[in-house]
């Protein structure tokens, strides 16, 4: 191991134990700071929370604890309006139930400042009255009002109603009713001087709203509603329709409802304050608007993370620092070993190696020690087996080269002999085919079949001679393949016999071999023609795909038995045994399309299932364009 090289890969030991180090340290301090972090937002969520609804609850109670107060002021003006109410019945009674025959502006005046008179129809809507503002006002408008109205209308009491406002001018009134006798009408009077205006200025509902304000810092802003959306204590606000869409929605359910902005941290409430406890009527419930937001919170928690990571900055500081001086500590003998081990890898056995350590390095060192030893000892023993084998090598390349050489003095002989044989046997076989040809000329009919028969014999000499030289230039020769043109060849083959028909889509095919196909595909054809007998007829077909050039070459012949195809190509196989031979030939050709062109052949039946009725050679060459 060379200076610089690491032990565990591409990272120094010492780094990687600092860096493991410091990495625990990183973890710990994420996970403390992400608890805390989350436990903080948890808590500060959950207090957020508990004060509004303290806050919420103590705004409702405050609500009710002013209706309360105001109640007692309303009921102590009932007094100023029964006297009044008395007077409008007797008027009502004495003009025979007509109103107009009461001279109402009169009557208002009788009763002093202050007061206005009206008289309501069973359809809720003001027919008669001495307040202008008013006249034809239609309550089924509202409907709870309406049915709040009917109700007095079909009873027979004095009903006192609270302060509240002029649906016309928003000035604060009291108002009394009482339905006639013949139930036809309603007779409503109401009464306002200043101190009503001073008492029901809503300051006291706003004073304990602001109240609430000042407890809650998530709390930006509440504001008071009446049933109809005007503000409680804010004379100047104009009603928008989305807000009054929502007051009314709260005061028919009776629910709070509540709004979020995704985009911000703000959210609204709008808290249903139920002051029909009091002995209210349905529209002198209250909405408030109450509206939050949670950048406290996001602020708190941003100053919590920034001291969380100083902190976390300051502790992985001094962890790294630590961390330095223990790998430094842990490592140091570790560097030492390396370096001993380095000394030694460059080949200076006799190096010592230091001890020390904690024990499993020391046993270590111990342990590397004694390998040096033993490979010093390996290396002696080693260099003398290597002079003994290099003695031995130079002997052995001696005895090779000497049987190499006899081998090819042999090689040549064999060569030499057995051309000399073929050359001698096929001249001894053209000189006997011209002696049976004139002994053929000369015999008698009955010596016929014996001469063919010679005639065969001489022939079927020639074929295994022809045979024999295939292979021997198959063994011999380098496969040198070029664009062999099929056309011509295959030509030759079914011009020479009028069995054999030729179709072919293109004479201009060529295919990757060399002059060595011809003899395959002869030996397949003569295979055919001797196992098919004369009246055997042969197909060759040739076509082409993208790569490839596809010969095949069917035959009407006796055919292969299935357990014979599998061995057809292999030396000394023979399809049949109605013709003798040596089986060379399509061992040939098979050595020749597989082995010799990189090509296939497969041997199938003519007609397929049925092996007595032909066989069929598919031959698989590479395409030359």
């Amino acid at each position: 191991m060379v200076a610089g090289e690491t032990i565990t890969g591409r990272v120094p030991f010492s780094w990687l134990l600092f860096g493991s180090i410091v990495l625990i340290i990183l973890i710990v301090t994420a996970v403390v700071i992400n608890v805390n972090y989350n436990n903080s937002r948890e808590q500060l969520g959950n207090t957020m929370l508990l004060q509004q609804e303290k806050n919420e609850e103590g705004l409702i109670q405050s609500m009710l604890l002013v209706d309360r107060g105001l109640l007692l002021f309303d009921q102590s003006l009932d007094y100023k309006l029964r006297g009044p109410m008395d007077s409008f019945l007797s008027a009502y009674e004495e003009s025979g139930g007509d109103p107009d025959r009461i001279d109402l502006d009169g009557l208002k005046a009788s009763f002093g400042e202050g007061y206005e008179l009206y008289i309501i129809n069973d359809a809720g809507v003001i027919e008669y009255t001495t307040y202008s503002p008013d006249h034809l006002l239609d309550f089924s408008e509202y409907p709870q009002f309406y049915r709040r109205l009917t109700k007095i209308r079909e009873g027979n009491i004095f009903v006192s109603d609270r302060i509240v406002k002029d649906f016309s001018t928003g000035m604060f009134r009291k108002f009394v009713y009482h339905p006639t006798s013949d139930h036809r009408y309603i007779l409503e009077i109401s009464y306002m001087d200043d101190q009503i205006q001073e008492m029901r200025s809503a300051l006291r509902y706003t004073e304990a709203a602001g109240r609430i304000h000042e407890l809650n810092p998530y709390l930006t802003s509440v504001r008071i509603f009446y049933f109809k959306g005007d503000e409680v204590g804010n004379p100047s606000y104009v009603p928008e329709e989305w807000r009054s869409e929502i007051i009314e929605t709260v005061l028919e359910t009776g629910e709070s409802l509540e709004f979020k902005n995704p985009a911000s941290e703000v959210y609204t409430r709008f808290l249903f304050i139920d002051l029909s406890s009091n002995g209210n009527p349905p529209e002198m419930n209250l909405v408030a608007e109450m509206t939050y937001t949670t950048a406290p919170i996001q602020q708190h928690l941003h100053n919590l993370l920034m001291l969380h990571l100083l902190i976390a900055t300051i502790a992985i500081l001094i962890g790294g620092i630590l961390a330095y001086a223990v790998t430094e500590r842990i490592t140091w003998p570790i560097h030492r070993l390396v370096d001993d081990t380095e000394v030694i890898s460059g080949g200076n056995l006799d190096h010592p190696i230091g001890i020390a350590g904690p024990p499993e390095l020391r046993s270590l060192s111990l342990s590397i020690q004694q390998m040096v030893d033993r490979l010093k000892d390996m290396m002696s023993r080693l260099q003398a087996s290597e002079e003994e084998l290099r003695v031995q090598n130079e002997e052995l390349e001696e005895r090779v080269l000497e049987r190499t050489t006899d081998l090819t003095e042999a090689h040549a002989r064999v060569g030499f002999y057995l051309d000399l044989i073929t050359h001698d046997i096929n001249n001894t076989n053209h000189t006997s085919l011209l002696y049976l040809e004139l002994l053929e000329s000369e015999a008698d009919e009955t010596l016929e079949r014996y001469i063919e028969g010679l005639k065969n014999s001489l022939k079927k000499s020639d074929e295994i001679i022809d045979n024999v030289a295939t292979l021997r230039e198959i063994q011999d020769a380098e496969a040198s393949l070029v664009p062999v043109r099929i056309g011509p060849m295959l030509r030759k083959e079914a011009d020479a016999d009028d069995r054999i028909t030729l179709l072919m889509e293109d004479e201009d095919i060529s295919a990757c071999a060399d002059s060595l196909l011809s003899q395959a595909l002869s030996n397949i054809i003569v295979n055919s023609l001797k196992f098919g007998g004369d009246d055997v007829s042969i197909t060759i077909s040739v076509t082409t795909t993208e790569d490839a050039v596809l010969i095949r070459i069917d035959d009407t012949g006796p055919g292969i038995p299935d357990a014979t195809k599998p061995v057809i190509f292999t030396k000394y196989t023979r399809g049949t045994e109605r013709v003798r031979g040596k089986g060379l030939g399509l061992f040939i050709v098979h050595t020749l399309i597989v082995d010799r062109y990189g090509g296939s052949i497969i041997v199938e039946d003519r007609v397929p299932g049925d092996p007595t009725q032909g066989v069929s050679f598919v031959i698989r060459l590479k395409k030359v364009e």
